[in-house]
């Protein structure tokens, strides 16, 4: 008996891992207010870092009435993402807190419930309905007529911001956010200002975990909530509306190899699927959150990364000249484009931050004992924490200078282990427009590269974080181009 309890024990300890020094773990107000503070500042990512620094890959702490794993670990974010993927949820606070914006939507959804969402979902960004290049041309005409010349400072991120929602707008609804006009209430820029509001506001309620319930009343959110309604009912309306003539027409046979196609719209798709007015809204939000949002930080981050390069700059530049119109042959090759897109994906990942919920008693295969080595018990109703962003800057994974953006050091890293880089997740639950957003922000590059032979930075300033739906530059992408 002695023996069994002494195995028992040592089975225990093994599985046990390091908890990260507290006040109190009941509610863990310490450091829930820390990380308030610290997110007001702008500087959450580096205090978590500092914590792993400190507490090393994995560690547990209780913030905001949750128990949380932190990992900046490779094996355990696969165990999570994939490996025991059924054995973690997006979890019931991430749907509460969205809940008044978006609704249950792709990306809170569970269960089975998300298993139907992604299937409906994915037609909408297969590559062949945006590897049409003239589907972002006449946008990125307009973008560059809006760019001052003669070396003028420009902020780049609020017209990507918009540029990105337009192109959204015009591949999920068949119709660009500018087309907006008073006949319907509400103004393009009115909407761009809620639709951020909103995004703001739905990682504040998100942090505030359990302790949602206290969080004072946000009458900013509301509102903007109300705005961003508005916009999605115009299309809600139009969705009925062809999904009433669809079924008046009767369902058509699908057309031949050779027969010319119909051009894909999402909402009418979706209207097919679905007759729910509440329903169609928050699908359509959702999509239009996850579609913009992250290729505009992207493009932002680039272009101010690059601007304080300007060597690489004329570099890229010269090699975009000799491209012409861009084909996906030529973005998949443009080598050294790709490196830079990547670099600035490490270093400032779309998304640093993913939360998933324990929905059963697991295990994660390291982290735990006194070394740090053994596997590790996840009760249910743990949050496991994947923070990217630490992972990314790992100097035993991408070396001594891994807080640097050096493109050139992708050339060296073909062998790199998948679940060391993580820009947009990983495993079943990988971010549905990945393939969009890179086409989109490497096209949009080789444009500006080939009409901008040149590049400054207008902004000493280092790189702010901003934590949305996605991560930016607080700073914005403040530059001057030079014209030939």
């Amino acid at each position: 008996m002695i023996a069994l309890i002494f195995i028992a024990t040592c089975v225990t300890l093994a599985l046990l891992y390091q908890q990260y020094p507290q006040r109190e773990r009941l509610l863990g107000l310490d450091l829930m207010f820390q990380s308030f503070k610290a997110a007001k500042e702008a500087r959450l990512l580096d205090a978590m870092r500092s914590r792993f620094q400190l507490m090393g890959n994995t560690y547990g702490a209780t913030v905001a009435a949750n128990d949380f794993i932190f990992t900046m670990e490779p094996r355990n974010i696969k165990a999570i993402f994939a490996d025991r993927f059924d054995d973690f949820d997006a979890g019931w606070q991430r749907r509460r807190a969205f809940k008044p914006s978006i609704g249950d939507v792709l990306i809170t959804a569970d269960g089975t419930r998300w298993h139907q969402q992604r299937a409906m979902l994915r037609p909408a960004f297969k590559k062949q309905l945006f590897s049409n290049y003239s589907f972002y041309e006449q946008d990125i005409d307009k973008l560059i007529q809006r760019i001052p010349t003669a070396g003028k400072t420009v902020d780049m991120a609020p017209l990507f911001y918009t540029h990105a929602l337009n192109l959204a707008s015009k591949l999920l609804f068949d119709e660009p956010l500018a087309a907006l006009n008073p006949e319907f209430g509400i103004s393009s820029d009115r909407f761009v200002e809620a639709f951020k509001n909103v995004n703001n506001g739905n990682q504040r309620r998100l942090r505030m975990g359990r302790l949602l319930p206290f969080m004072p009343r946000d009458r900013l959110y509301e509102d903007s909530c109300k705005v961003v309604h508005e916009y999605g009912d115009i299309f809600v309306q139009r969705a009925l509306a062809y999904r009433q003539s669809w079924q008046l027409k009767g369902v058509k046979e699908p057309k031949g190899p050779g027969e010319p196609q119909e051009r894909y719209v999402f909402l009418q798709e979706l209207a097919k699927e679905l007759d729910d007015p509440l329903e169609l809204r928050n699908h359509l939000l959702g999509m239009l959150l996850v579609g913009s949002e992250t290729t505009a930080g992207l493009l932002s981050s680039c272009l101010s990364l690059l601007s304080n390069r300007p060597q690489l700059w004329a570099k890229l530049h010269r090699e975009a000249i000799q491209i012409g119109v861009p084909s996906s042959d030529d973005i998949r090759n443009f080598e050294s484009l790709n490196h830079v897109i990547n670099e600035v994906l490490r270093l400032y990942p779309i998304l640093p931050l993913f939360s998933r919920m324990a929905n059963k008693d697991t295990v994660l295969p390291t982290g735990g004992g006194t070394h740090g080595t053994s596997p590790v018990f996840v009760p249910k109703g743990t949050l496991a924490m994947v923070n990217t962003h630490s992972l990314h800057r790992r100097a035993d994974i991408f070396g001594n200078d891994a807080d640097e953006f050096k493109p050139e050091r992708w050339a060296s890293l073909k062998m790199l282990d998948h679940w060391s880089y993580l820009p947009f997740s990983g495993g079943p639950r990988v971010c549905i427009g990945q393939q969009y957003a890179l086409t989109e922000v490497s096209y949009t590059l080789i444009r500006f590269l080939q009409i901008f032979p040149g590049i400054t930075s207008r902004d000493p300033r280092p790189w702010l974080e901003v934590i949305g739906i996605s991560l930016s530059n607080g700073n914005g992408a403040k530059v001057a181009f030079e014209t030939v």
